[in-house]
């Protein structure tokens, strides 16, 4: 009975983490907004204890110029680089039928 138990433990804490880890790396803005209020409300509280929770568990902000592969997601610090524009150099593509034997 109780490894039954544990095993269930196991798994939804592997769920869980796996979750987790998914919206961290999938949704990034959305992940940090959410990290965002709750350390906002964390910060409003009356407990002295729970303000320094929240002023912790605040969301680094992301310094200006980091650029790409800081850790704070894709496009999440607004400082990646647009789009490079076309190649002046590009041909269209020319399709010759075979030569038959």
């Amino acid at each position: 009975m109780s490894y039954a138990i544990f095993q269930t433990a196991v798994i939804a804490l592997l769920v869980a983490w796996s979750l987790w880890f998914a919206f961290l790396r999938l949704f990034p803005r959305s992940y940090r907004a959410v990290q965002a209020q709750i350390a906002h409300r964390l910060s409003a509280s009356s407990n002295a204890t729970l303000r320094t929770l929240g002023a912790k568990f605040a969301p680094q902000q992301v310094t200006s110029g980091a650029g790409c592969g800081s850790g704070g997601g894709c496009s999440s610090c607004g400082t990646c680089a647009p789009s490079p524009p076309p190649a002046d150099d590009v041909h269209p593509l020319v399709f010759h039928p075979r030569a038959k034997r």
